[in-house]
């Protein structure tokens, strides 16, 4: 998996950072924050907008510095209900890195740079910015075990499509403007508990987008100092204005949210024993013991691969 794991030293070095710089970067409103956390989408404001290692020059040589794999592009246009995981393929339409970048808004590009907290210049910022993200966060769900960044860069009209990740989200508007849609990912019209156990168990693709959830969607329109949270797993599809975009995406797990994945994992493991489980969120109780077996199995499958690699040695 992409992304940087937190070790708990780490997580609390990045908490008291967050809880003691004396210019924040990151504006929480504390009542909405109690309030809305992981349970509905909310605003927060930031003063990113400009920042120089943000600006269309910085972030181009960073493009060109990064690792070729670390840098996804496509044309910006495509249909909203397009399949995420591929689309970087199916609509990149003979483009290379250096003519997307040679030619932004010639080619009407997408580029989304994985993962910029992995560059020396840029990692000290957003871990500042995970550290205040902590400070915010810890009271109500503390223990952030991994964070991965993007940065997405669109020309106009830009559309990601339908999906969902495995993880919370702050996405923050840095340049242009942008509508996000969001669905309450505890809707089982929108996802059901069969779905949301695959999705995170990887079995199978992500669950598709219908016609018939569109209404169900909250609209978020954000301008340059704005950004929404995004709750776990949350179904969202984003859309640009009709000029350039920059947006900074912080994803997050925690203790708690690494849980409610393993209760899901084994789920799914019941599911394809033709059983019936609970839906996880329904007793904490239920889903920590679920958590356990599942991490107890893996323990057991590893313990089993260790021993099968360990004959292979000893027979070569």
């Amino acid at each position: 998996m992409l992304g940087t794991y937190l070790s708990t030293s780490r997580y609390d070095e990045l908490l008291q950072h967050g809880r003691t710089v004396s210019t924040p970067l990151l504006h929480f409103d504390e009542e909405v924050v109690t309030q809305s956390y992981n349970r509905a989408p909310f605003l927060i404001g930031h003063d990113l907008t400009a920042h120089p290692m943000f600006s269309l020059t910085s972030l181009f040589a960073l493009c060109r510095r990064m690792p070729v794999e670390s840098i996804l592009y496509r044309m910006g246009a495509i249909p909203g209900n397009a399949d995420l995981d591929t689309s970087y393929d199916r609509y990149r339409a003979g483009l290379t890195l250096d003519s997307v970048l040679d030619g932004f808004e010639e080619h009407q590009a997408y580029i989304c740079i994985n993962n910029p907290e992995r560059d020396p210049a840029y990692a000290p910022l957003i871990e500042g910015l995970m550290g205040e993200v902590a400070s915010r966060t810890h009271a109500l769900d503390p223990g952030i075990t991994w964070f991965s960044t993007y940065v997405f860069i669109s020309t106009r009209d830009a559309v990601t499509p339908y999906h969902m990740d495995r993880e919370m989200n702050y996405l923050l508007q840095l340049q242009g403007k942008k509508t996000v849609y969001l669905w309450d990912p505890m809707d089982e019209t929108v996802m059901s508990s069969r779905e949301k156990d695959h999705l995170l168990a990887h079995v199978g693709g992500r669950p598709p987008y219908s016609e018939a959830i569109e209404p169900l969607a909250t609209e978020w329109n954000l301008t340059p100092g704005l950004g929404v949270h995004h709750p776990f797993i949350a179904p969202h599809r984003v859309h640009t204005g009709s000029e350039l975009s920059v947006s900074l995406a912080l994803t997050f797990r925690t203790r708690h949210s690494d849980m409610a994945t393993d209760a899901h994992r084994l789920n799914a493991r019941l599911r394809g024993l033709g059983l019936h489980p609970r839906a996880v969120g329904r007793s904490e109780v239920v889903d920590r013991a679920k958590c356990h077996v599942a991490r107890l199995g893996q323990r057991v499958h590893r313990g089993f691969d260790a021993l099968a690699h360990r004959g292979i040695d000893q027979t070569a």
